[in-house]
């Protein structure tokens, strides 16, 4: 039987790394505070979706080089269809859109990498545990961004 590890796949390049937001992007979530998923926990759930890997020593390490590792981050989308889509169809009453503008200067120990097509991630530029990067980015939104609810969303940028 032939498999495939993450190592053996052929990785595509990252579009871009930025530690300044380079156009508006903006984050879907439930409630204000952002809690990451951890692959191996949402393995024993049985769960297939998931947002970084948790490391020796309980750390999320930092994605270094120029090539897409998989996922490793807090996902953010530019205005467009996907993000109109996410939002429409984004489960719960409890929904917050957080935008972030253009220009803003990212703390020292986060980045933006663009991961492919529309898809971007907030993630550590330096080993911390999750707990600490979801604080991190918790604070991000709460005094960066702009909040939203779904209908403050679409009374500005249109439905889909």
């Amino acid at each position: 039987m032939f498999s495939r590890s993450l190592s053996s796949k052929a990785l595509r390049p990252l579009l871009g790394r930025y530690t300044v937001i380079p156009y508006d992007i903006f984050r879907v979530q439930s409630g204000s505070q952002v809690a990451l998923r951890d692959f191996q926990v949402q393995k024993r759930l049985g769960r297939r979706s998931y947002d970084l890997h948790v490391g020796p020593g309980g750390m999320v390490q930092p994605s270094i080089g120029d090539k897409l590792q998989g996922p490793n981050g807090c996902s953010v989308r530019p205005k467009g269809l996907n993000l109109d889509e996410i939002v429409d169809n984004f489960p719960g009453s409890d929904i917050l859109i957080y935008r972030l503008e253009e220009g803003i200067q990212l703390p020292d120990d986060l980045v933006l990498l663009h991961e492919h097509t529309d898809h971007h991630a907030l993630q550590c530029a330096t080993p911390m545990t999750l707990k600490s990067l979801n604080q991190k980015l918790t604070d991000l939104f709460a005094t960066r961004a702009e909040c939203m609810s779904r209908e403050d969303y679409f009374a500005r940028y249109g439905s889909v």
